[in-house]
């Protein structure tokens, strides 16, 4: 969908009167149609009908790079550490609370991390098609 901004552009481009003329061999003005402008024929395409959409590829026409990666807890304390800090220091210092509060805040974002990236992995496994990998002592 178009923006704001690419809307107000186009639209001040149909705020005009003209056309595009030509001189023939005897000097007269002849307007040209706007197909033969951006080089189509007339036939090429029905009238009113839209252009076909182009087929994606994978699941909801992502790109095959934006495959989240498996959850790790390496990962969430890095991730959900740095999240943490800001959450904790926000806490004692912006809302003046106490300093185990805002340590427990910012450590209850490591697990809610591991988590998140879990819970997007296995949605993205799921649109995939594929079995989740089985995780030995859990039975469904």
């Amino acid at each position: 969908m178009a923006t704001r901004k690419q809307k107000a552009r186009r639209a001040k481009t149909f705020r005009h009167e003209y056309g595009f003329v030509m001189n023939d061999e005897e000097g007269n003005e002849i307007e040209v149609p706007g197909a033969e402008l951006r080089g189509k024929k007339d036939g090429d395409e029905k009238p009113g009908a839209k252009p076909a959409a182009k087929k994606s590829s994978g699941a909801g026409g992502r790109r095959p790079g934006n495959a989240p990666k498996a959850p790790s807890w390496n990962r969430a304390v890095k991730r959900g550490g740095v999240w943490g800090l800001g959450v904790g220091l926000v806490v004692t210092f912006l809302f003046h609370g106490p300093l185990a509060l805002g340590l427990v805040y910012g450590l209850m974002f490591i697990p809610l991390t591991y988590w998140t990236d879990g819970f997007a992995y296995r949605r993205w496994e799921k649109k995939q098609g594929s079995s989740p990998p089985s995780r030995p002592g859990k039975t469904r």
